[in-house]
């Protein structure tokens, strides 16, 4: 089977980690080489506002990544996603009594926000159970000149510490917070 670089015929299978990767035995595309143990995977992607956990990503000295594909240094910064919790026709949006429990910081990995974007949902929810990497080339992201406030930065820091460590760290306004809201709403 002679190989082609304009398209490609696929099958899409779901990808289980329990069981052997299928060979794949000739080359749809030249441009797309597969190594053994490698497959090719698709995933759905959307553009969505982020909160940069991390961008301190020092760049690697090239006399020591010589021979080395780039991607393996590549520098990255880590966010979180926001998802919009309006149900506006156009998003599913998030219940109401899950937003509430939200905003009373029951969940680690959720911080209810209000996005100052125009266009956007009126408030979005932030999932810290989905930081992920993304590359720091300048067409990977677009910044918004905005930032959290040193109030909702403080806030923000205890809920990362609750989720990666569990626990809200000792002294913080985020137990004051919870456990106000325990006595008023139970």
């Amino acid at each position: 089977m002679p190989t082609e670089h304009g398209s490609a015929t696929v099958k899409v299978s779901p990808l289980k980690v329990g069981e052997p990767l299928k060979p794949v035995t000739a080359l749809p595309v030249a441009a797309l080489p597969l190594k053994p143990g490698e497959v090719w995977a698709a995933y759905r992607a959307k553009r969505r506002p982020c909160i940069v956990i991390s961008d301190e990503c020092p760049t690697v000295d090239r006399g020591l990544t010589k021979g080395m594909p780039n991607a393996t240094t590549a520098p990255t910064m880590l966010v979180a996603p926001f998802y919009g919790a309006d149900k506006d026709g156009s998003r599913a949006g998030f219940n109401d009594g899950f937003i509430d429990r939200i905003r009373h910081c029951e969940y680690p990995q959720f911080m209810w926000d209000q996005l100052p974007l125009e266009g956007g949902p009126q408030t979005s929810i932030l999932r810290l159970d989905q930081i992920q990497p993304i590359g720091r080339h300048y067409h990977a992201y677009k910044t918004c000149g905005w930032k959290l406030s040193d109030d909702a930065l403080a806030v923000f820091d205890d809920l990362i510490h609750w989720q990666i460590w569990g626990g809200v760290p000792e002294g913080s306004d985020l137990v004051a917070f919870r456990e106000l809201m325990q006595a008023t709403f139970g």
